[in-house]
């Protein structure tokens, strides 16, 4: 991010400062030290869902490059105490089978929002986990696997529900700064869903990339803006720590009656039943070349070398956008889901080429049990 050593340090100090709340008396006392007279404590008894107010002066420095002054990081710093106060009631830990995820709330019927391979199927029971240690029962709905999207309702939702509002439109630009909770490692006693604050990197179709940082339990989360709408769901960890994957909130848009009648579709999903969701993979090994992604190795048998790529090709686009570093196709590759074709431009010598791969499903890592998927870093085959 561009701007002075002392706005960046600021908003390093910033994101740290917002890592990890703890429970105090309540949510709403929670963030008055921070945001006193600004924001509006949550009411129990009564079921409600808001958008936060965006002053003009907040908004004005939202979408500048990078805060500017101290008074800029200010702003954010209480925007941000208003958004979480919203967001953390309605983020839940869910407990389907021997898997653990997140998810938000949506809607006063108890409609939550989450990840596909968290759903795994239709019909299962759910103990739904709110931060105030309530433990709700629920049952998963449908899932479309394709994209990585599911939800979850609540058999009972009880009165003083509070849930999140969702972003109206799918346009969410490079730079938007966004906050994500969720129950990473599971539910945790005198926690509250800690926060992350980070920007959108780039959007594809159906997915999200940002740099807040998500680790394994976090899938199903939130990914909420400064207004505290729902603009993506945590889907997968991404090759580096600041690149990280969420389906955006389009995608459960168009998916919308299928998954609230039960239906399931697309896939594979985690066959092993562990809540580790299937990682793609290209089959290449490369490095970064003077701002290209050079392919120095294609693995026999698999999707790369079937569909023709040869050691030497430069990958210039997937599925239309840049690629200027091979760690940007890792990041492309991983935003996939294995059994997708994905459409790669080449350039072979003079010529350019097009391949469209079907992405395979990767072997596990020992690591994945206990952390959750992971990129693959670009020293690896992907």
């Amino acid at each position: 991010m561009q701007g002075s050593r002392a706005a960046r340090g600021g908003r390093r100090l910033l994101a740290g400062a917002l890592l990890l709340f703890r429970r105090t008396a309540g949510f709403g006392s929670l963030i008055a030290g921070i945001a006193a007279g600004t924001a509006q404590v949550f009411s129990p008894g009564t079921a409600w869902a808001q958008k936060v107010d965006l002053p003009a002066g907040v908004a004005k420095v939202l979408a500048e490059r990078s805060p500017a002054t101290v008074d800029d990081l200010r702003q954010i710093e209480r925007q941000v105490a208003r958004v979480v106060e919203r967001v953390l009631p309605a983020t839940v830990g869910l407990r389907i089978g021997n898997g653990m995820g997140s998810g938000v709330v949506v809607n006063r019927e108890g409609l939550i929002l989450t990840a596909g391979h968290v759903v795994g199927e239709a019909g299962q029971r759910a103990t739904v986990i709110f931060p105030d240690g309530r433990r709700l029962p629920g049952y998963t709905l449908g899932a479309d696997h394709d994209c990585d999207a599911g939800m979850v309702e609540l058999l009972d939702p009880p009165a003083d529900l509070v849930y999140c509002p969702l972003a109206e439109g799918d346009e969410l630009a490079a730079g938007t700064w966004v906050v994500a909770t969720g129950q990473p490692g599971g539910v945790v006693a005198l926690r509250d869903p800690p926060v992350r604050l980070g920007r959108v990197l780039f959007t594809g179709h159906d997915v999200v990339c940002s740099d807040c940082e998500i680790v394994g339990g976090d899938s199903g989360g939130p990914l909420v803006n400064l207004a505290g709408e729902v603009v993506g769901i945590h889907s997968s960890i991404g090759p580096m720590i600041n690149q990280n994957f969420h389906v955006s909130i389009g995608a459960y848009r168009r998916g919308w009656e299928r998954m609230h009648k039960g239906e399931s579709w697309g896939g594979p999903f985690d066959r092993n039943g562990d809540g580790i969701r299937d990682r793609p993979m290209l089959g290449v090994a490369g490095r970064t070349e003077e701002g290209t992604c050079l392919i120095t190795q294609v693995f026999p048998g698999l999707p790369a070398e079937r569909a023709g790529l040869k050691p030497g090709d430069v990958v210039t686009k997937v599925d239309g956008r840049t690629i200027d570093a091979f760690e940007a196709l890792i990041a492309a590759v991983e935003a996939k889901m294995p059994g997708r074709r994905v459409l790669l431009e080449v350039r072979r010598r003079e010529e350019t080429l097009e391949f469209r791969p079907r992405l395979a499903v990767a072997p596990p890592k020992p690591a994945d049990k206990e952390k959750g998927p992971q990129g693959l870093s670009p020293g690896r085959a992907n």
